[in-house]
């Protein structure tokens, strides 16, 4: 049997093109739309942190250094760079995102490839190219990017420490870990016991050796986690901004409940359902801030700022079944399915003969097979965010979080990639099957994209799909499976499973990714030109007028204030980010009244 790389349709030159092509198409669909998607809550963060030392330290969400942000600050560190230079507005606070989705997209193929062939890293770096969550996070100025820019960092840097045996590869390892956690918080852990379960198995040093690096770079990643937190715990009450989103102003109720137990713990019960009209307009102000009644037409994109979005009644929202139906399989572009197929087979080098017969004999195999540990890693990853973004309640609200699985599906997805093509060329049974999950894959994306593409596109896809499969049945009846043609229809056959994530990653917008999803007829939402037209009247007036006031302007939740901050005009946020923040007393909001 041929090697697979040795085909004429995979030679070195046209894998660089891949390569190439690739990074393009993710440059492409990341910076056309860069600054139309923007959260202003995070943006008016960059604005006062460029305002003053005290305001970038603290993360300050207003420039009198009244509430914090709730989120730690590193990501808003990093776009305050080209924020400095160029100016604040949407463009340049989303620009740093745009960048690290990019360099991604070359990343993954880099750390797939030494291992598991170049087949299989160009498919995961095309996969993360175009899967819509990664693309709509990429194109605004979200921390999730970053932050799976910093793990898909640390990754590649526990695979260089097992594969070099040097420290300084576990320093980084622990000091990206813990700038992760500066991003995001506790969520930057999700993978973290992967990591470290792959360092333990695969690392070929003697134990006592192993013991002591491990612990050292558990110390490493804790000591850079805790800096900020510290800094902002040490520093007096008075001497700092009230710890946003948090009732008793304490930043390890930020780090634990709020960006933690709150949003990844919630496995009990069924996730929300869509709310009825008047559940919704109340929820407002506890999560998202008060919206004003206004009555008017949902958005393209289906959300408002600031809006939980509306969940269709007819999807199955709980457990982990709800990642198969929309709004959240719509976030992987409909390739969760054969994900998990690849997964599978990623986790097969495990199952050897030896480990059968002798279960102990598993880490002899992940320290002398790069392949069975690396497929432990990825899948492992995989398997771990799908498991705590799938409970989770938060993933309703927040669907764009089923980007922290982005990098681990987009490899997983590469890596079996490269196993369907071996199997198919063998001429088996298990080749007809692998055109059963070619044709199961593409109906699925049909079935699921109905709502979010053109009908033509759906249909390309199928008749692609089917000529494919027609074409790869016939050679594999004439023992001809390993030739060009078949193999360029298998080829071809797999890129058709990319065309509707890319079409949906064109034409979505906001912080989820997917059609417009139905909403109540009754519910009455924010009109957003009326609301538009408003803040620009205060603003022109407030800009009318010379003070020299510490804070110009106070708003009931921060989500009303953004936007005169973004201005220049200072405002203050009374009620923090949702309205709720007991950030004043009576007497103390008089005291900032008077001065």
């Amino acid at each position: 049997m041929k090697n697979v790389a040795e085909q004429p349709w995979l030679n070195k030159a046209s894998i660089d093109l891949w390569l190439v092509g690739a990074v393009a198409l993710g440059a492409f669909l990341r910076f056309s739309r860069i600054g139309d998607f923007d959260n202003d809550y995070y943006t008016a963060t960059v604005a006062s942190m460029l305002e003053s030392l005290h305001n970038f330290l603290f993360a300050s969400f207003d420039s009198a250094g009244v509430v914090m942000v709730d989120k730690p600050p590193f990501s808003f560190w990093v776009q305050t760079l080209p924020a400095a230079i160029l100016g604040v507005n949407s463009w340049t606070v989303t620009l740093p995102q745009a960048i690290v989705g990019t360099v991604s997209v070359a990343l993954l193929y880099v750390a797939i490839r030494p291992v598991f062939g170049r087949v299989a890293a160009i498919v995961a770096s095309l996969v993360l190219a175009v899967l819509p969550a990664s693309v709509v996070i990429d194109s605004g100025n979200e921390p999730d990017s970053l932050l799976s820019f910093i793990l898909l960092l640390a990754g590649l840097s526990i695979i260089r420490a097992v594969q070099t045996g040097k420290w300084s590869w576990l320093i980084t390892f622990g000091v990206l870990m813990g700038l992760a956690f500066n991003t995001k918080m506790l969520v930057a852990f999700i993978p973290l016991p992967v990591f470290l379960l792959y360092y333990v198995l695969s690392a070929k040093i003697p134990i006592p050796q192993l013991a002591k690096r491990t612990i050292v770079t558990i110390l490493v990643l804790l000591v850079v986690s805790l800096s900020w937190v510290t800094f902002v715990a040490v520093t007096p009450a008075d001497d700092r901004p009230y710890v946003g989103s948090t009732p008793d102003n304490s930043i390890q109720t930020l780090v634990i409940k709020y960006n933690g137990l709150n949003r990844f713990t919630s496995f009990i019960g069924p996730r929300v359902q869509q709310r009825p009209p008047q559940a919704m307009n109340q929820a407002f102000p506890q999560e998202y801030g008060a919206a004003p009644a206004f009555s008017g037409q949902v958005p393209p994109g289906g959300m408002l700022p600031g809006q939980p979005p509306a969940m269709d009644p007819d999807a199955p929202t709980n457990g982990l079944m709800g990642l198969l139906a929309n709004p959240l399989a719509n976030q992987m572009g409909w390739l969760l399915p054969v994900g998990l197929i690849t997964l599978a087979l990623t986790l097969t080098p495990l199952l050897q003969d030896d480990v059968y017969r002798r279960p102990r004999t598993l880490p002899n195999l992940l320290r002398d097979s790069s392949f069975a540990a690396q497929a432990l890693l990825w899948g492992g990853w995989l398997g771990t965010g799908l498991l705590v973004f799938g409970v989770a309640n938060s993933t309703t609200t927040h669907p764009y979080y089923l980007v922290g699985v982005a990098v681990p599906l987009a490899a997983t997805l590469g890596i079996g990639g490269s196993v369907l093509v071996k199997a198919f060329s063998r001429g088996n049974l298990l080749s007809w099957l692998v055109m059963v999950a070619l044709i199961g894959s593409a109906g699925y994306q049909a079935w699921g994209a109905n709502a979010a593409v053109a009908v033509w596109i759906i249909s390309l896809v199928l008749a692609g799909i089917l000529a494919s499969v027609l074409i790869m049945g016939i050679g594999l009846s004439r023992k001809l499976q390993n030739e060009p043609l078949a193999l360029g229809a298998f080829a071809a056959g797999a890129l058709a499973l990319l065309v509707i994530p890319l079409a949906v990653s064109m034409t979505t917008g906001g912080r989820i990714a997917g059609p417009a999803l139905r909403t109540p007829p009754a519910v009455v939402l924010p009109r957003p030109a009326e609301r538009d037209l408003e803040t620009a009247r205060l603003q022109k007036f407030l800009n009318s007028r010379t003070t020299d006031s510490t804070v110009t302007l106070g708003t009931f939740n921060a989500r009303e204030a953004a936007p005169f901050i973004i201005d220049g005009i200072p405002s203050v946020a009374i009620g923090g980010f949702s309205g709720n923040d007991p950030i004043f007393s009576l007497d103390s909001f008089r005291a900032m009244a008077r001065t």
